[in-house]
């Protein structure tokens, strides 16, 4: 294994994640230290469209390089091939000093061998002989920690101290734009006040019952005035959707940020859409969540996959309306 010295300065960096948005979401916080470690260095990324636009939106990153296919195994298929064929060909031109990996796997490390990376390092522990190809050192993985920290534990190697644990996003002002327009166009007046619900969780997640999540929109409608924008990215089938719900049907990451960045509160399972909005600063209510996947921020709550099953729309409510109550005094102290 190799050890970076302090005087080491990369100028060249590609990182490759290949991956959902909740999980590119917690690489956020290394992004942003790798940036403050190496102010000057081109940062690559290379992910996934709607990961790859968390990273721009980071505003950490100088560019990304988008890939097909949420798993690597994918860039093997036909017609996947000469797409990266180009990539490689590309970062080899580029001359990339440093690769990190933060979903090492065989095929990560098979591009980063090919594209001639030298210094190649698993922000994640790899997998059987897989790990043998990464050769800068980091301190021991515990898959215990929260993920962000277990991301930003693998650049102590490189002498990299983090600014910060949060992860944050910015939203596109163009894309706010469009999203006001979009309300306007529907009679949602300025001061409205929006709570978004998003019940999709990612693969391996606990889920809550649909049912569950609309009754407590109802609730919400019912109680507070509300008006419910649907985040999600599957919809509801055919259920009964609370009277007013409105769908936001986003093409991108930057579409779906400036729909959440809206809303005084978002209610989410444990995917993306939560995820982005905890990173946007808007309080979240996670349902469902590992403790090493939990939204990082005070203004956060979550009820925890182990406890899920026993979260009644009672106790949901409950711990919505107490975060309603601190979301609206806090928009009165801004204005």
């Amino acid at each position: 294994m190799t050890l970076i010295s302090r005087a080491r300065s990369f100028s060249r960096i590609l990182l490759l994640h290949v991956g959902r948005v909740s999980e590119a979401i917690f690489a956020l916080p290394a992004c942003a230290a790798l940036r403050e470690r190496f102010p000057e260095a081109r940062i690559t990324a290379l992910a996934t469209p709607w990961a790859g636009e968390a990273f721009a939106m980071s505003g950490a990153v100088s560019d990304i390089w988008p890939i097909a296919g949420a798993q690597p195994a994918d860039w093997l298929l036909p017609w996947n091939v000469w797409e990266t064929f180009h990539a490689v060909r590309e970062f080899r031109r580029r001359h990339y000093e440093l690769a990190i990996d933060f979903r090492p796997s065989r095929e990560t490390i098979l591009l980063a061998l090919a594209a001639r990376i030298p210094a190649r390092l698993a922000a994640l522990s790899p997998r059987g002989i897989v790990g043998l190809f990464y050769n800068v050192w980091r301190v021991p993985d515990d898959p215990r920690r929260h993920r962000v920290d277990r991301y930003l534990d693998a650049l102590r190697g490189l002498d990299v101290s983090p600014t910060t644990r949060e992860p944050a996003l910015r939203t596109d002002p163009e894309a706010d734009e469009r999203f006001e327009r979009w309300l306007r166009a529907r009679g949602v007046e300025a001061g409205e006040l929006l709570v978004g619900l998003s019940p999709e969780a990612d693969p391996g997640a606990a889920v809550w019952p649909l049912e569950r999540f609309l009754d407590l929109g109802h609730r919400l409608v019912h109680h507070f005035r509300v008006r419910l924008i649907d985040v999600s990215r599957r919809g509801w089938g055919r259920a009964r959707v609370p009277k007013g719900m409105l769908s936001v049907r986003a093409r991108s990451l930057r579409e779906l940020a400036s729909a959440l960045a809206r809303c005084a509160l978002v209610i989410a399972g444990d995917a993306g859409p939560g995820h982005v909005a905890a990173a946007l600063g808007v309080p979240t209510l996670m349902l469902g969540c590992a403790r090493t996947r939990r939204p990082l921020g005070a203004e956060h709550r979550v009820v925890e996959r182990d406890a899920l099953a026993g979260c009644s729309v009672e106790r949901a409510f409950e711990i919505a309306s107490e975060m309603l109550g601190r979301s609206r005094t806090m928009a009165l102290f801004r204005s």
